[in-house]
């Protein structure tokens, strides 16, 4: 009995020790790569928006105009907190060397992921109120002159959400950079961030959807004119990019609870090899919120991708025409040579 014990002991320890090494592995050798991935795919998906979204039938779109926006500041979150915390990882850079150096990277790791979702929020806001009567108050959002006002009130806004952030945070000589207070920190961060943003994406989504419904019914569907389907050209891809954001949101919410609100339960080595495993890749997940946008944009919008194609078309027959100038050009200086 005694001998079954100890051979059973042994073989969880063995396995435990496995298991340990094969998380430990796959952080060194994979995850830890994740970012790069992620920066590489962000930035191509970037210079596709960039290009779609200044073709000539998109930039004068609201709905585009506020995605332009949000692919920058995917982009500059990408740069600065993905990839140079990838650099600090592989390379040992300090990134919290003084107090006011941890407080300005704390407020740069919430202020610019807060402010890509706010950008996708209005988004959505702008085709809520494009789907509305045009009586309604919400049709003024959608003007081009109204644009700038609300490109400002959503970066002041954010910008006043996340002051939490470097407010509560502060380098300790023992940990370094970390929170004052992480209990109410961590409750400020997971309402903003967790719950106040999917919630109010999901319900503009439902009134957008009713208010599609509704104008479907009224016009019926045959009778609905191209104006109208233009209007409306927008609001699946939106709404396909707010589901992702939201699962990936959550995923990463929930880790986060689970991970700060049982950080001081005892738990075995493996089990934090397990925990810290999860959080790692949770945590790098988040960051496809700021790759995703030109990928579904094209799988999921007709009129992107037309656009798109249509771009590409046209750099093609510059190309050609250039290379047919060049071609011309030459021969007549052979001869005069």
């Amino acid at each position: 009995m005694i001998d079954n014990n100890i051979t059973t002991t042994v073989d969880i320890t063995q396995k435990s020790k496995s298991l340990t090494d094969d998380l430990s592995f796959v952080s060194q050798n994979i995850l830890v790569y994740l970012p790069l991935i992620f920066f590489i795919f962000g930035l191509l998906g970037f210079i596709g928006n960039i290009f779609t979204y200044l073709q000539p039938q998109l930039c004068s779109n609201t709905c585009c105009i506020y995605s332009l926006c949000g692919s920058f500041i995917d982009i500059i979150n990408l740069s600065i907190n993905l990839f140079l915390n990838y650099l600090s990882v592989k390379y040992g850079l300090n990134m919290f060397s003084s107090s006011g150096l941890c407080k300005f990277s704390i407020f740069l790791m919430s202020f610019f992921p807060y402010l890509s979702i706010s950008f996708l929020c209005m988004a959505i806001i702008d085709r809520f109120a494009i789907t509305c009567d045009h009586t309604s108050p919400f049709r003024r959002i959608t003007q081009l002159r109204i644009v700038p006002c609300m490109i400002g009130l959503t970066i002041l806004i954010s910008f006043l959400f996340q002051l939490y952030a470097p407010l509560n945070h502060g380098l300790d000589p023992i940990i370094g950079c970390a929170s004052k207070n992480p209990t109410l920190t961590s409750i400020v961060y997971i309402i903003f961030s967790g719950l106040l943003q999917p919630i109010t994406m999901i319900t503009f989504v439902l009134l957008t959807y009713r208010n599609v419904r509704q104008s479907r019914e009224r016009v019926g569907e045959v009778a609905r004119t191209s104006g109208q389907n233009l209007r409306n050209q927008f609001i699946v891809t939106i709404f396909a990019q707010i589901f992702v954001t939201t699962f990936i949101s959550i995923q990463w919410i929930i880790v986060y609870m689970y991970f700060t609100f049982t950080l001081n339960y005892p738990r075995t080595f493996i089990e934090f090899s397990i925990v810290f495993f999860v959080f790692g890749l949770s945590n790098n997940l988040y960051y496809l919120n700021n790759v995703k946008a030109f990928y579904i944009s094209l799988l999921t919008s007709r009129v992107f991708r037309k656009a798109f194609v249509g771009g590409l078309n046209n750099l093609y027959r510059r190309y050609i025409r250039h290379q047919m100038n060049v071609s011309t050009v030459n021969p007549n200086t052979q001869t005069r040579n």
